[in-house]
């Protein structure tokens, strides 16, 4: 008799007490944003998720992907030595970040990859996509590709790396 009283009680308490109230939209700085449920799919906030921006060097993650991908693949190993091409500076100047690679240097594939992702070498994404895809033109492509199939579908690489260029842009619910 105890225990079922003790579950009404707790019952009758609990439709007193105050219901959840939904919160304020949140003050943001950045222009775009998109917070989604990745269990669900759904979308819980966005503010102008689908405006066409420069990525920048969020155009990095693709070229990671893809790099990591080559990989998976067994078309490249981590351990596999990469020289620097003459076009591993195309479209830089001499604000772009770096590593400091220079054509004909060596570095192992995993450094590069390391390169591209933590200091945000710009040199290092185009040395990985020549030695990816044979160019970096013919790298681009693949990443579009990747972006297409990925179901990006506002979004479209000029470059690796993120640098400044006309028709590169991506959205805050593609990234």
């Amino acid at each position: 008799k105890f225990i079922p009283l003790m579950l009404l009680i707790c019952l009758l308490l609990s439709s007193a007490a105050p219901s959840a109230a939904a919160l304020e939209e949140p003050s943001l700085v950045a222009k775009q944003v998109v917070l989604v449920d990745l269990d669900t799919g759904r979308v819980l906030y966005s503010k102008n998720a689908e405006a066409q921006v420069s990525p920048a060097s969020l155009t990095k993650i693709m070229t990671g992907l893809l790099a990591v991908e080559a990989v998976e693949r067994g078309e490249h190993t981590w351990d596999e030595m990469v020289t620097a091409g003459a076009d591993c500076r195309q479209g830089m100047d001499e604000s772009s970040s770096t590593a400091g690679i220079m054509p004909g240097e060596t570095l192992s594939y995993k450094d590069l990859v390391y390169c591209a992702m933590l200091p945000s070498a710009n040199e290092a994404c185009n040395i990985l996509g020549t030695c990816i895809s044979g160019s970096i033109s013919a790298f681009v492509d693949l990443m579009n590709q990747r972006a297409a199939e990925l179901g990006c579908e506002d979004t479209h690489f000029e470059n690796p790396n993120g640098l400044t260029a006309d028709g590169h842009y991506s959205t805050a619910y593609d990234m």
